[in-house]
């Protein structure tokens, strides 16, 4: 049965209800009706005495709580249409892994055609040996959503019935993940469906939040004032970029994946530090501290980032992030002999890779033993990003509490290859640089380790065979 528009639904939710496709997925912002809308659809579809289709329904939650209110829903639009539905619960018998009859928590609505939906918790067992429509709600967060996938697909599609499956998103390895990007590549045949808070909003979501919360017998006329205030009130008491993406722009979120998480970084932020200038004769750097300094050499593309930490106690505070974009090298060799003048900076650690390796001889040359130049390699990087980590885990840095910092200081991942390799990569998503400021970090804490082993050089090996 095709739905036509009314004012219960938004359009978004109206194309997801008349998706005539066999197979479908939406990946969509939170608390925007999905769920509402398609136990409606399923309702509507199996009321009366001559309902629109002749099969069950089948919905699965990751609780029951969730199965409980999909359940109410239908029942109430079934009492809006003046249908009959019996609402029941029970228990519904299963094979578990071991072929063992187990039973599982369900709950049922009954029309008066006999049709049922039947919803009930995350258990691949609830769709063995079962057919007829499938719905998997945020199936993202299902226990095992490969195993939760497979059963539903034979159970709807082997005789044609629809699987629609619907979720935000629980990070980039989820198995929802992984089948909306099939489905982007064309490798899966299913129709896909994106809403973003963004999109719910111009759709209207605000006015029906708006009607339910003041009781309005019609939905409101629209006020933009009123929604831009309401999407920046709901922006504003999100923690951090992260969770916005993930809950309500539809974007997987990385944080799982970070070399660094948001809660690491948070617990070593701090508001309104206090950062210095560039040294300058008229203002030097005093000469009674312990300072320390990481540069991540660029010219063209990345970013220069100079970082200087200060060593108070056991504790290191950053008191300059330096940044530089596409500076000659004259000029940045200007602004590190400024800071190199200052007597009270110790050691200095500058990335001599590729560009880096002439600047690195100049320096050394003009500063001897305060100088270091780093080589990076695969190895190398391990040693340095493993100290910096271990740095935040104990609480024992402390940096401005500023989003870029934090977007690019978040934005390493690390990986580990096939081969059994450990490399680092930048989700350049989540930062303007490429991890410069990482690494300008890493080398500034590098310079500070008094007990460190020197970074050896670049192994030179022999070919196969020689």
């Amino acid at each position: 049965m095709s739905i036509t528009p009314f004012n219960l639904f938004c359009p978004y939710q109206i194309a997801w209800m008349n998706d005539p496709a066999g197979m479908a997925f939406a990946e969509k912002s939170r608390r925007i009706g999905f769920t509402y809308a398609d136990a409606f659809k399923e309702t509507i579809d199996r009321v009366g005495s001559t309902p629109a289709i002749n099969f069950d329904a089948w919905y699965s939650a990751t609780d029951m709580s969730a199965a409980e209110e999909y359940v109410g829903y239908c029942a109430d639009f079934a009492k809006m249409v003046g249908a009959v539905g019996k609402v029941m619960d029970g228990e519904l018998e299963v094979s578990n892994e071991k072929d063992e009859a187990v039973k599982i928590s369900v709950m049922r609505i009954v029309f008066e055609s006999g049709l049922k939906i039947t919803a009930g918790s995350s258990n691949p067992n609830f769709f063995r040996s079962k057919g007829g429509s499938v719905r998997l709600d945020e199936l993202a967060f299902h226990r095992d959503g490969r195993a939760m996938f497979k059963a539903a697909h034979a159970s709807a599609r082997f005789w044609g019935f629809p699987l629609r499956a619907w979720s935000s998103h629980h990070g980039p390895g989820s198995y929802f993940n992984g089948l909306i990007k099939q489905v982007r590549a064309g490798k899966l045949k299913a129709s896909l469906h994106r809403v973003t808070i963004l999109d719910a909003v111009e759709q209207g979501i605000v006015e029906r939040v708006r009607m339910r919360k003041e009781r309005l017998a019609e939905i409101p006329a629209v006020d933009l004032g009123y929604r831009r205030e309401w999407l920046e009130t709901l922006r504003a008491e999100c923690p951090d970029e992260d969770v916005w993406n993930e809950e309500f722009m539809c974007v997987p979120s990385t944080d799982a994946g970070s070399f660094l998480d948001y809660e690491l970084l948070r617990g070593c932020e701090v508001n309104n530090l206090s950062m210095w200038q560039l040294p300058t004769s008229a203002t030097p750097w005093p000469t009674d501290r312990q300072l320390f300094v990481g540069v991540d050499v660029a010219l063209r593309r990345d970013l220069t980032v100079i970082t200087v930490l200060e060593k108070v106690g056991d504790v290191f505070w950053t008191r300059l992030i330096h940044v530089m974009h596409k500076a000659k090298w004259s000029e940045q060799e200007a602004v590190i002999d400024r800071i190199m003048g200052q007597s009270s900076v110790r050691r200095l650690c500058l990335d001599k890779t590729g560009i880096g390796e002439v600047p690195a001889e100049r320096l050394k040359d003009k500063w001897h033993h305060r100088f270091e130049g780093v080589h990076f390699t695969g190895p190398v990087k391990i040693d340095l990003a493993m100290p910096l980590r271990r740095l935040f885990e104990d609480k024992k840095i402390r940096i401005p509490d500023d989003d870029e910092l934090r977007e690019d200081l978040h934005s390493l991942r690390k990986y580990v290859t096939a081969s059994g390799n450990t490399r680092f990569e930048v989700d350049e998503s989540d930062t303007d640089g490429h991890g410069d400021r990482f690494w300008s970090l890493t080398l500034s804490y590098h310079a500070a380790d008094d007990n460190k082993l020197p970074v050896p050089p670049p192994r030179r090996r022999k070919p196969v065979g020689w």
